[in-house]
């Protein structure tokens, strides 16, 4: 900050919770930074789902752990929850977002997801019914970001009530949904794109693409979206699948880079399928020898490393 006016002359987002003072020398500024607060499903930028700063709970101690608090939600809670300032955020199945105080659990408020949004449910998740999220939400300042577990839409609301900031549907897609939880970075929330479209009878299957998606945070405005697969042009017998539904993605801040892993097909061309039901019928082929039955353009089933900037693979 400039020291006559108070301007902010720049910032750096470190990652994770300033908790000591900082060092100067040599034109360097040295400050250290640990993980108090669970920001989002793995913890922090780099998802390493590990509690840096916790020191009460150790294998010495884990035998002495008694329940502190409950929380009765309406139906199951199976996301990973979010800890911020105090306060706990998680959605359940019985279609609510709620926030609970850490230190006794008692209701700070609860949104209906259906009423708050305007969003129905597209039924794609098995005996869910509601508009509901299986996400961890998000801390992104002042906002928590979820995803919906059908249809497709990215949801921000205040952290202080649940008040709906804004939704993005970021695939149209009858079959998609939200499955991984978002990451938070410089402004910025990504996230990928998952399907149920398998669970469909195969007459009906398949054309859903899985792609990573880059937000605003502020105003849930798509700033890129990257798709693992060729475009299939919403036809049958082209190339199918590739969600990318599980953990969240970790943010590389040297390399500028975000990590994703993708899933299998639901389908491929005609020319694929040969191709591979030739290669299942060879019997001597050494391990090291190429899939000549992947091509360039498919990334199921891949470990993926993208541009923040550009989205490029």
């Amino acid at each position: 900050m400039d020291g006559k006016g108070g301007e902010i002359l720049w910032s750096y987002n470190t990652g994770a919770t300033v908790f000591g003072g900082m060092s100067v020398n040599d034109g360097c500024i040295y400050v250290g930074h640990g993980y108090r607060d669970w920001l989002s499903h793995g913890g922090n930028l780099l998802n390493r789902r590990f509690g840096e700063k916790e020191t009460k709970i150790s294998p010495e101690t884990v035998s002495k752990l008694r329940l502190k608090w409950k929380f009765e939600a309406g139906r199951d809670i199976t996301a990973t929850p979010s800890v911020f300032k105090g306060r706990v955020y998680f959605p359940s199945w019985d279609g609510y977002l709620y926030a609970v105080k850490q230190s006794d659990g008692s209701l700070i408020w609860k949104q209906n997801l259906q009423q708050l949004t305007g969003i129905n449910s597209t039924r794609v998740i098995f005996n869910v019914n509601v508009t509901a999220s299986r996400t961890t939400p998000t801390i992104a300042d002042d906002l928590l970001i979820i995803g919906i577990s059908g249809p497709a839409f990215v949801v921000a609301v205040k952290l202080s009530n649940g008040e709906l900031v804004w939704s993005t549907q970021l695939d149209d897609h009858p079959a998609a949904c939200i499955t991984m939880s978002g990451t938070y970075y410089n402004g910025n929330f990504y996230v990928g794109t998952s399907s149920q479209e398998e669970e469909v009878s195969i007459e009906q299957c398949c054309t859903f693409r899985g792609s990573l998606v880059k937000l605003n945070a502020k105003t849930g405005k798509i700033l890129w979206q990257t798709f693992m697969l060729p475009d299939n042009f919403g036809n049958r017998g082209e190339y199918a699948g590739a969600a990318i539904w599980g953990s969240s993605p970790p943010v590389d801040v040297t390399r500028n880079l975000v990590y994703i892993a993708t899933g299998n097909l639901y389908s491929a061309p005609q020319n694929i399928t040969d191709c591979q039901e030739r290669q299942n019928n060879q019997t001597q082929v050494a391990p090291s020898h190429s899939d000549e039955c992947v091509e360039p353009d498919n990334h199921s089933d891949s470990f993926l490393a993208l541009d923040l900037d550009t989205g490029n693979i």
